[in-house]
């Protein structure tokens, strides 16, 4: 089914996430499904994190897909192709749109949407994924403690339709969604690639071994930073073995 296909609507719900794992356990809903929630009380991000949304200003949806068709090491093909679904939709109201990983999207140097995805493995396939989303789009001001957020609003000084944000996520979703359903995925890394944050561009990283520069070279198929450093090494970092630090050199 489409994505977008079956839209279920809550005021409030502890997380998008946590109510799609619920109707997956029992069944009550089909492939494309798109829970959208006007506020989240617990909502997620990567690990322990939250993600922090004022009530009705922004785009909190999950996804729920059922992509047998991959196998349980191409889970990262789905972070790619839903990052690329979200940039794209950005790109109608905004440039300077690009792919941060492992999951989130930027505005120039700024976070303005995060996805969370959840899979559930059955042997050497996906049964299923949960694809979470949060798009910042009507909020106006943000708590001190994020580090660097910024909303459709911010960028452009206008109010946005969030029904009408809704029906752009889930046809460009779906477009995206079909195009990894038919293996197009040479295609889907080569556009990540092209969008990915500071791709290829002297920037400081911190690791567990320090501070050095380095360029960001590519992604490997599990999902892992390729990095060479300026000294002459390279290396390869999973989530939460690498992040930029604050400061990095001037663009090439």
């Amino acid at each position: 089914m489409p994505i977008g296909s079956k839209i279920i609507y809550r005021d409030k719900v502890s997380s998008t996430n946590t109510l799609a794992r619920e109707m997956l356990d029992d069944d009550s809903c089909c492939e494309g499904t798109v829970i959208f929630a006007s506020e989240q009380s617990q909502g997620k991000g990567q690990g322990n994190n939250i993600w922090l949304s004022e009530a009705g200003k922004n785009l909190l949806v999950s996804v729920i897909t059922r992509p047998l068709f991959l196998k349980a090491d191409q889970q990262f093909l789905i972070s790619k192709t839903i990052s690329l679904a979200i940039a794209s939709m950005l790109d109608n109201y905004s440039a300077s749109i690009s792919i941060k990983w492992p999951n989130d999207i930027y505005y120039k140097d700024d976070k303005i949407a995060g996805i969370l995805i959840e899979n559930s493995l059955e042997g050497n396939k996906i049964k299923s994924s949960v694809i979470g989303a949060g798009i910042n789009i009507n909020q106006a001001s943000f708590p001190p403690g994020l580090p660097n957020p910024v909303s459709l609003s911010m960028i452009n000084k206008t109010e946005y339709d969030i029904a009408d944000m809704l029906t752009d996520f889930c046809r460009i979703s779906d477009y995206w969604y079909d195009m990894l359903k038919a293996g197009q995925t040479s295609c889907i890394n080569q556009m990540y690639i092209s969008r990915l944050y500071r791709f290829d561009r002297p920037s400081f990283f911190k690791t567990d071994q320090g501070r050095a520069r380095g360029r960001i070279k590519g992604i490997d198929k599990y999902g892992r930073l390729q990095v060479s450093w300026d000294n002459g090494g390279r290396g390869v970092y999973g989530f939460r073995e690498i992040g930029f630090t604050d400061q990095y050199s001037p663009s090439r």
